[in-house]
């Protein structure tokens, strides 16, 4: 079980962080030197954000899995990066999909005057700073649980 947990926090953390990178590096880039509209680039990427969400929830059960199982044998330094980096990741991701439900309601239909207004521009980067807190807590939990890890193996290897 060890090992199927661990490889599957990995996974999962890998394809949730990937991408979010992916997106957010070439993905969110391009669709802006085409459209040069947040709005444009809101409904380029709707479909994508919301596979992401999905993705993002499941890893976020997994980190949690991962979390209690090691819980015990992690140092209090440890848990306390496990601890915090998932709460912000999970209420990060909590406002991501709240706000995306926001973002959805201005795209559904795409209304003409609608394009450059600040009722999207404003919740649209928000969005984005959420993605972000919730891209680095993703990544602070990976190097925590890294370290829970490290620390699982030796208390294993002590108790032997």
């Amino acid at each position: 079980m060890l090992v199927a947990r661990r490889f599957l926090t990995l996974c999962a953390l890998g394809l949730w962080l990937g991408g979010l990178t992916f997106y957010s590096t070439v993905v969110i880039r391009n669709a802006h030197q085409i459209h040069h509209s947040h709005f444009k680039v809101g409904l380029v990427t709707q479909k994508v954000t919301t596979e992401l969400n999905v993705i993002g929830a499941a890893a976020l059960i997994l980190m949690l899995w991962n979390t209690v199982a090691s819980w015990r044998p992690s140092g209090p330094w440890v848990r306390r990066g496990l601890a915090a980096s998932l709460v912000v990741a999970i209420a990060a991701h909590g406002a991501v999909y709240l706000i995306h439900g926001f973002l959805d309601g201005l795209l559904s239909p795409p209304s003409p005057g609608m394009s450059e207004s600040a009722t999207f521009h404003r919740p649209h980067e928000a969005y984005l700073v959420a993605t972000a807190v919730e891209w680095t807590a993703g990544l602070v939990y990976l190097l925590a649980a890294l370290m829970a890890w490290r620390q699982e193996d030796s208390a294993a290897s002590r108790a032997r």
